[in-house]
């Protein structure tokens, strides 16, 4: 008998036995660690060695069906497969899982070859089993530690990368694809530090590629900390990344064969960093450029910020102010201090977010200023943290307020003194009427009564002229009392009273005089209105009839968008405005109009006439 050799050429057969170890086996199989059974070629155990028993720990196995004998469970394969190999094949290589009868269990690395007869045929097979047990425990174990250690990384919120010595990645964790925004593919065997990674520092000045951590690891064998790295994205965007770098140096080595990095995103942390920033800068500028003075109080430590501002409004130097409420309490007047203080922790236990208030505050040359003081009350959990201020210095607003009111005051006992002095006017006027034209005319009646007494003979003549000059006064009274009569206006309407004023301009002084006017204003004026603009008519038609000599008048009286427009122009001989405008007649006119909210406009010169334009706001009824 013969072995069979291998199929494939040049590759030796793992055991070859003669065909006088058919019989009984050699002292080398016996002294073998592996264990080796020789079965027919139906499976049916014709011997093994030291091992195999040792292993199997059954005799009288000879005979007996290999199967049959031991419970194995053949990975991958069966005996079907197994002896079809070995027929085709001359051999036949798996793994297989031998149970004891004592319930122990091994794994073996199995080798059966064929051995053959004179005539090449299969009459024998030789199964060598190596035992890989604690190969595969190990194995078994290595991969779940993997596992484990997968999961593990694949969990941290940091992304790690480790590198080869040439600066290529070999392994990275799902985080630090997400990071760098690279899938894991395409990020392993990428180097770190060519020129596609395009990186800044904190400072916004590049990062060079010799001083990006993994390379200075790398290259000196030391660990980096805390670098703060910008790193630019695939689709442009910078994300910041704090880098810590870590050198792999085998025992008896000098130079590292590897590095491993651990990044954290920290975008947002130096997003926040520089809007923070960014804020300090806004309130130092505005501080800087306001005329206000910025304070900031925290409540817990009663610590206060004042921008220069303050030392500039109250004179004192850094030294002076201390920074804490008590001075500032203690600054402001003594009649305002308590209402302050009070004030001030009223809004704070009431949870209101706006405080302001005005008081005195003693400055460093001993005078006090009057000061505006509003702040915004912050809170946190709904305790108040914070108070950021401002104070606006008002001494100048009010002594120019004061300055207003003084003057105001005075012009209103002028408004008041010219008030009476139109009313005495009024009745200097009424008695002149009174005393220069009724008075003559009944003066004139008497005479005429007198006269048909001593005369009989012309008595009816006399009697007809008295009586004419009795109507002429009862005419001149009647003209009196509607003048001064205010409700005649709103009994006969405003349109018609100014007819009467016409009337007289032309009948009594002959003036021509033409009016245009909106009829629908005796709608939309109110009473108020339509006796000030007849009173401004009186006023203005007897000054053109006392001092103007003049031959024509034109009056308007309209609505323009919203606004109503009075306008009296006569072509007399002028005036010097800056001279005669002042007069009582025209002061009573500025102020009716200005009780209305209106404006007045003058026009006259010398020999030019004069034009009177009256506007104020329309006031619906």
């Amino acid at each position: 008998m013969k072995t069979n050799s291998s199929a494939k050429k040049g590759i030796k057969p793992p055991l070859t036995v003669s065909h006088k170890a058919a019989a009984e086996l050699s002292d080398l199989l016996h002294n073998l660690p592996d264990a080796v059974i020789i079965t027919d070629i139906n499976f049916n155990v014709r011997g093994w060695n030291d091992a195999a028993e040792k292993l199997h720990g059954l005799p009288g196995a000879r005979g007996k069906n290999l199967f049959e004998l031991i419970r194995i469970d053949l990975l991958n394969s069966s005996s079907e497969a197994i002896k079809k190999a070995i027929v085709s094949n001359g051999n036949w290589e798996g793994e297989v899982i031998y149970h004891r009868h004592d319930g122990g269990k091994f794994i073996f690395k199995t080798t059966a070859t064929a051995i053959l007869d004179d005539d090449n045929k299969p009459v024998n097979i030789v199964f060598v089993n190596h035992n890989i047990t604690t190969v595969k425990s190990t194995e078994k174990k290595l991969a779940e530690a993997e596992a484990t250690y997968e999961k593990l990384v694949n969990t941290l919120v940091d992304g790690v990368i480790m590198l080869d010595k040439e600066g290529k990645v070999t392994t990275c964790n799902k985080r630090a694809s997400a990071i760098l925004g690279i899938a894991e593919q395409d990020l392993l065997g990428k180097e770190f530090g060519d020129s596609s990674w395009k990186a800044i520092k904190a400072d916004g000045t590049p990062f060079p590629w010799y001083e990006f951590p993994t390379i200075v690891s790398l290259q000196t064998g030391f660990p980096q900390r805390n670098v703060k790295m910008g790193v630019q994205l695939p689709n442009g965007l910078f994300v910041w990344l704090l880098i810590n770098s870590e050198a792999l140096i085998r025992m008896g080595e000098f130079e590292p064969y590897a590095v491993v990095v651990s990044f954290s995103d920290i975008t947002d942390s130096v997003n926040r960093e520089e809007e923070l920033r960014k804020s300090n800068e806004r309130f130092f500028y505005v501080s800087k450029i306001t005329s206000d003075a910025i304070w900031d109080i925290d409540l817990a430590t009663k610590q206060i910020y004042r921008s220069e501002t303050f030392y500039e409004l109250s004179g004192y130097s850094h030294d002076e102010i201390k920074p804490d409420m008590d001075w500032w309490f203690d600054k402001v007047h003594p009649k305002d201090r308590e209402r302050v203080r009070n004030k001030v922790q009223e809004y704070i236990q009431k949870g209101n977010e706006r405080w302001e208030d005005e008081y005195l505050f003693l400055c460093a040359d001993g005078t006090y200023k009057f000061l505006l003081d509003s702040g915004t009350i912050l809170y946190r959990q709904g305790k108040p943290v914070r108070i950021l201020g401002a104070i606006r210095d008002l001494t100048e607003k009010k002594k120019l307020e004061l300055q207003l009111m003084q003057e105001q005051e005075q012009k209103h006992k002028a408004v008041s003194q010219a008030g009476i002095s139109a009313q005495e006017a009024e009745r200097s006027e009424i008695s002149r009427e009174l005393h220069d034209n009724v008075n003559q005319l009944l003066m004139s009646a008497k005479l005429f009564m007198n006269s048909a007494k001593n005369d009989p003979a012309n008595a009816i003549e006399h009697i007809e002229k008295a009586t004419t000059y009795q109507l002429m006064a009862v005419e001149e009274i009647r003209k009196l009392s509607k003048a001064l009569n205010t409700s005649l206006v709103k009994v006969i309407g405003l349109s018609r009273s100014i007819d009467d004023i016409i009337i007289n301009m032309k009948a009594f002084q002959q003036i021509e005089t033409k009016f245009h006017y909106d009829q629908k204003l005796d709608k939309i004026l109110s009473d108020d209105q339509k006796l000030m603009i007849f009173r401004i008519l009186q006023e203005q038609t007897n000054n053109i009839i006392k001092y103007a000599n003049a031959k024509n008048v034109t009056i308007s009286l309209r609505e323009e968008n919203n606004n109503i427009h009075l306008s009296i122009a006569d072509d007399g001989k002028g005036f010097d405005t800056s001279v005669q405008s002042k007069g009582i007649g025209f002061n009573n006119i500025y102020n009716r109009v200005d009780a209305f909210g209106g404006e007045v406009d003058l026009i006259s010169s010398p020999g030019n006439g004069c034009s009177l334009h009256i506007f104020f706001p329309l006031t619906l009824n």
